[in-house]
């Protein structure tokens, strides 16, 4: 049995409810394909593309917790600098191995499979399978990861034409592809590589009850304090 998870967490990657994704007009870009009427330099990533703007606003100002719904920018900061997804800390040493928990669909995490999913910490991962209703009842699967390269995002493909777009779901689309231009990115995906599957109950049982607890109370300590 693990320790009830500490009430009150919000993973760092969630949205509020007033953290409304902004909506500036849509214009074709002679040099991207899809580009905004105002755009600013914060609005592509390092390859070019085009993402969504959401609201940044203090935590005071951040309203309700919407636990289901992913920030853009944290989720793709937590990504990029492979931070925990709950805690928002460094998921592990710099270069790896880190911890990734994924609902599961039927099998393990395999090698190279790609995920919008940022890593997370086994005492985070032990919150998240309490507090998650998707996650409860033992629908994930967890693996120890060595590398976790981008490849591309998890974004809504608009019609070159209209300027709409031409389905209301995310699609993986990868850096450089042609689609790429006509799209606008909401999850930054990564690719995993040097997948070892775990267990979450042994590698819960390896840290111990009063470890876990520890992390359970410094988890709590961060909402707390308003990060």
């Amino acid at each position: 049995m693990l320790p009830p998870a500490p009430p009150g967490v919000v993973p760092y990657i969630a949205a509020w409810s007033e953290e409304r994704l902004l909506e500036p007009p849509l214009v074709p870009s002679r040099r991207y394909g899809l580009g905004y009427e105002d755009e600013l330099p914060a609005d592509r990533d390092t390859f070019g593309q085009l993402w969504v703007r959401p609201a940044l606003l203090r935590r005071s100002l951040r309203g309700r917790p919407q636990p289901h719904v992913i920030h853009p920018y944290r989720q793709r900061r937590a990504m990029l600098n492979a931070m925990c997804q709950v805690c928002s800390r460094p998921a592990g040493p710099d270069g790896g191995p880190y911890f990734w928990l994924l609902r599961s669909t039927g099998g393990p995490i395999q090698d190279g499979e790609r995920t919008a999913s940022p890593p997370v910490h086994v005492p985070c991962a032990a919150i998240s399978v309490q507090l998650c209703g998707a996650l409860r009842g033992g629908r994930y699967v967890t693996a120890w990861v060595d590398a976790a390269p981008v490849w591309g995002v998890a974004g809504v493909f608009y019609s070159p034409r209209t300027l709409k777009p031409t389905v209301s779901k995310l699609e993986y689309i990868e850096y450089g592809a042609p689609d790429a231009r006509w799209s606008v990115a909401h999850r930054q995906v990564v690719q995993l590589h040097g997948v070892r599957p775990a267990d979450l109950n042994a590698e819960i049982a390896r840290l111990g009850t009063d470890r876990l607890e520890q992390e359970f109370a410094r988890v709590a300590g961060l909402v707390g304090a308003g990060r």
